[in-house]
């Protein structure tokens, strides 16, 4: 892992992540396939350990437009035909869209009332404010969701201003026995807005701990390596 330390202010890191999500705000990297996938590694996990399928809420941080927000909820609350639709409706133009974005839109969770089936995100860039996405950092969440989901999700974890305090405080909202997945590019350097770098394995599991479920590098339907790991010790 490489660190990019600068002199920024907290202020100036938020500018700058603001700017950084701007310009990037209508890529989404994730595709509906790749959701399916973590559900299946994830359910079959909890079926190997013997635990009951009860799966919820799920968090989403950095999520820019908040697609991925639409897609675990669809593959892991919503109807066989609504996965069904979001699959065929989806293609790949520099990133995954939908030709029919209403469709996925359609039972959104609300951050003030958070239940089992609820999916939610965090993103800093005021721009993504919906009902299912509370705009601020996802280093600085609120203190009613410690140890609240059941499942948090990130690929970008490389805009941490400081990758210790952003990993203690993904642990915190993780439940025990909860899943953290995350996705990231390797081989890169780190920039003004991509602080964190080069992520490997050995990386996420010094900073988060727990279970390692899964890896595959550079698995992901964009090329990012992804890890499941079970956070049962949170």
């Amino acid at each position: 892992m490489k660190v990019l330390h600068t002199e920024q202010t907290r202020q100036e890191y938020v500018e700058t992540q603001i700017a950084r999500f701007d310009s990037k705000f209508h890529f989404c990297k994730v595709s509906i396939y790749d959701v399916a996938k973590h559900q299946t590694i994830i359910s079959r996990d909890m079926i190997i350990r013997g635990k009951q399928l009860d799966i919820g809420p799920i968090l989403c941080l950095g999520t820019r437009n908040g697609r991925e927000v639409d897609l675990f909820r669809l593959q892991f609350f919503g109807s066989r035909l609504l996965r069904y639709a979001s699959k065929v409706f989806e293609r790949e133009s520099h990133s995954f869209i939908s030709r029919l974005p209403r469709l996925e839109s359609i039972g959104r969770s609300e951050v003030g009332n958070i239940s089992r089936e609820s999916v939610v995100a965090v993103e800093i860039n005021p721009r993504a404010a919906r009902s299912d996405i509370c705009i601020g950092s996802f280093d600085e969440m609120p203190s009613s969701w410690a140890h609240k989901f059941s499942v948090v999700f990130s690929n970008s974890f490389d805009h941490s201003q400081d990758p210790h305090q952003t990993a203690e405080e993904w642990r915190r909202v993780t439940r025990p026995g909860g899943y953290l997945i995350l996705c990231f590019a390797e081989g890169v350097e780190p920039t003004i807005t991509d602080p964190v770098s080069d992520l490997h394995l050995a990386d996420i599991l010094d900073l988060f701990g727990g279970e390692l479920v899964y890896f595959d590098d550079r698995g992901s339907r964009c090329g990012y390596s992804e890890v499941i790991v079970r956070l049962d010790n949170v």
